[in-house]
């Protein structure tokens, strides 16, 4: 039996003990806003999503991504916190993220890969003395570079429309934060297909990464909108020395329904270094609940500018629907899609995604996924993939 297929037919056989087990969820960081009706920032102090979790944030975590406590279960009675205490307000936070994954070459039906691998070590920190003022620092622990300073800046909130000005490392508020890097609309799923990084991609930055610079932002009734000024590809000591990177983020939300259009828009100086003089996106996701049904969906398109002149337009966007037939398990379908130059035919991907997810306890999560590759280029090999993935989070 050929190694791929033995993998598929074992697929089943570790879904079963998490469906049958399961009590009762857990998914991607904007699938619980949607859900729940709200937005990110009513669980995080970053007013994106992600990060550390403020003290709503945590008890939604700690009753398993739920409003209501669960009395009754063994963790119910838990007595947690994420700070230190009320005259010390320094929060705490984590995530850990390693996965196991399986890749076969259609064509050949190899086992290309069969590795574990370390995704996410984060430690989070954040100070908070008054409601107005939040600090927040993340470091990245990994087996290359060891720790580094991912992100780190100051907060003020507060005047008119519930503002907030943030000032240092972050990144940029362009569409849905994801939990996941590799959906077309951010950093895209090619890395195997062109022998990893660096590989085409839709955004001209690492979605995982940060960025140097100020962002303000606000609500009004159903109306929201936030504004970054960057560095982009710029650097304050040689090559492009001027900060040209702009965002902007126009949302609504409405009972069931959220969405908002997002710009990026980068601009490198002559002789400034970067693979573009030039870089453009522009977007549109909206987020819908329909009883236990919610769907997420993002489409966006950009222009990159060459230094001699040349331009190159892409196109990508990515679509998604999940079930939580019980509280701890999540269920989702996902389909991506991503043009990586529209003037070449050969530059079409698709991604087709089953996915699992199980909550057995707060604070844990595995996800167990299914995707296949398809690429308009036959000279790349079409791909499966199996992956299992913790993610263990405070």
């Amino acid at each position: 039996m050929r190694p791929f297929v033995r993998v598929l037919l074992a697929a089943p056989l570790v879904l079963a003990p998490v469906v049958l087990f399961a009590t009762r969820g857990a998914v991607t960081v904007p699938l619980y806003a949607a859900r729940e009706k709200m937005q990110c920032q009513l669980c995080h102090v970053d007013p994106n999503g992600g990060g550390i979790r403020n003290d709503f944030g945590f008890g939604y975590a700690r009753n398993r991504h739920s409003l209501v406590p669960e009395t009754g279960k063994p963790w119910g009675e838990l007595n947690l916190t994420n700070h230190v205490g009320e005259s010390m307000p320094l929060y705490f936070g984590l995530d850990l993220r390693h996965m196991f994954i399986l890749t076969t070459s259609v064509k050949s039906d190899s086992l290309d890969r069969a590795a574990l691998f370390p995704m996410e070590h984060a430690l989070h920190v954040s100070f908070q003395p008054h409601p107005l003022l939040a600090t927040q620092l993340t470091w990245d622990f990994n087996e290359f570079s060891g720790a580094t300073l991912r992100e780190g800046y100051g907060m003020l909130r507060g005047g008119p429309w519930g503002g907030y000005a943030k000032f240092g490392r972050f990144r940029p508020p362009f569409g849905l934060r994801m939990d996941d890097h590799t959906v077309a609309t951010r950093n895209g799923f090619l890395d195997f297909s062109f022998g990893g990084f660096p590989s085409p991609r839709f955004l001209p930055y690492d979605p995982r990464g940060v960025d140097n610079g100020l962002e303000v932002g606000g609500a009004q009734g159903p109306f929201f909108g936030r504004a970054a000024w960057t560095n982009g590809s710029a650097n304050a000591f040689s090559g492009n020395t001027y900060a040209q990177a702009k965002t902007v983020k126009l949302g609504y939300q409405s009972g069931l329904y959220q969405g908002a259009v997002s710009l990026y828009d980068d601009f490198n100086s002559p002789g400034g270094g970067a693979p573009y003089r030039r870089a453009t996106r522009w977007g549109y996701y909206g987020m819908v609940r329909v009883g236990p049904v919610t769907g997420l969906g993002e489409v966006a398109a950009g222009t990159d500018k060459a230094p001699g002149g040349a331009k190159n337009n892409l196109l990508a966007g990515f679509g998604e629907a999940d079930w939580r037939p019980v509280h701890a398990i999540n269920l989702r379908l996902r389909y991506d899609y991503l043009e990586t130059d529209r003037d070449d035919r050969d530059s079409r991907h698709q991604r087709y995604a089953v996915e699992t997810e199980w909550l057995p306890v707060p604070f844990a999560e595995l996800r167990l996924v299914y995707r296949a590759i398809d690429h308009k280029d036959k000279t790349l090999e079409d791909e499966n993939q199996v992956y299992l993935q913790g993610h263990f989070t405070y």
